[in-house]
């Protein structure tokens, strides 16, 4: 037995995705079987499994899962009850060929489609059991010929259980994508600021440092530090060093273009790029520092702080991130030194 790891989520969300795929596929399934079984003129026996295996079976396996103490493994292991179910249905129905064929590889199918690992392999003895242990009863009747009437009873599973199946599969194929989305981002943000972490701002700016170089465009640099931040968090706590680095965050991306790439590259300090000249970076500057206002803490204080910020167009005779990003903390470096809360440029 093999011990699959499973999330409670999934545990309770497999027993009744499976349950109405199982409802859909037998309910449609008893219908050609009925229609061989009263040409074969079945015994009742026949008829009373096929009561139960395609009207009842789904609701009992539901039950089975749902009351289970692992959902899954019950599950998984009414899925191979149900490829036992449809060998014996190709058995008892003389290997009548269509619905014989339709009804085992439409059980494999399901096996495939829940993902879990070789239990469509795993199925096959059961299917095969399904098949040998009614020749009991059958002696081995062999009757393939397949009528009209059966394969018109045939139709509205091949139809309605492929498309409903292909819809599930493609709601679970956007969902996953969906995810995946939101796991990249996550990858890429800083939680608690909500703009680029700095492995996802570097690379980002690598990629426009190749524009600029191939275009030959211009780029500035902005650097914003805020002043005494280890003051703040030694006098107000954390908790309030946090909203002061969620203010300047949303305060920066407020001031940026759209095309600017803002990302957190240290405990207190932020960088953007953007594809404009000097000028403009000063003009943003200035905006972040107009944005920035006071903080009301519980206490009813206020924390008021400023930012240093440092600017440096990029230099297309030495075009790369490194020095680029050093002359901007230069320039940060010097507004610190000229007394804190200033713009300093190259």
């Amino acid at each position: 037995m093999h011990n699959e790891k499973i999330s409670d989520k999934h545990k309770t969300f497999m027993p009744t995705i499976v349950y109405k795929f199982r409802i859909l596929g037998m309910g449609l399934g008893g219908i050609p079987i009925a229609v061989v079984l009263s040409e074969n003129n079945s015994p009742y026996p026949y008829w009373l499994w096929w009561l139960f295996t395609c009207y009842f079976w789904p609701y009992f396996a539901f039950l089975r899962a749902k009351k289970s103490k692992t959902p899954f493994v019950s599950e998984r292991n009414n899925l191979i009850f149900d490829s036992f179910i449809a060998g014996t249905w190709a058995s008892l129905l003389h290997f009548n060929l269509l619905p014989s064929v339709l009804l085992l590889t439409i059980t494999t199918a399901d096996k495939i489609s829940s993902g879990i690992k070789m239990l469509w392999l795993r199925s096959l003895p059961f299917a095969l059991a399904g098949i040998l242990l009614p020749t009991i009863f059958t002696q081995f009747a062999f009757q393939p010929y397949t009528s009209t009437a059966v394969i018109l009873a045939c139709l509205p599973i091949m139809l309605l259980h492929t498309f409903f199946v292909s819809l599930g599969s493609y709601k679970l194929v956007r969902k996953v994508q969906k995810q995946n989305i939101k796991l990249k981002t996550l990858s890429e943000v800083d939680f608690l600021t909500r703009v680029y972490n700095r492995r996802s701002w570097q690379e980002k700016v690598e990629l426009m440092l190749e524009n600029c170089k191939n275009t030959n465009k211009t780029a500035s640099i902005i650097l914003v530090d805020i002043d005494n931040f280890k003051s703040i968090n030694d006098e107000f706590g954390h908790s309030i060093g946090d909203e002061v680095l969620q203010s300047i965050a949303l305060s920066i991306k407020k001031s940026m273009p759209k095309d600017a790439i803002v990302g957190r590259f240290g405990g207190d300090e932020f960088a953007a790029v953007i594809p404009y000249q000097l000028s403009k970076s000063i003009q943003i500057s200035q905006s972040i520092q107009s944005k920035i206002k006071p903080i009301n803490h519980k206490n009813t204080q206020v924390v008021n702080y400023t930012v240093s910020i440092g600017l440096a167009e990029i230099d297309k005779n030495n075009c790369d991130l490194r020095s680029w990003f050093d002359a901007a903390d230069q320039c940060l470096y010097k507004a610190k030194s000229n007394g804190r809360n200033q713009i300093y440029y190259q």
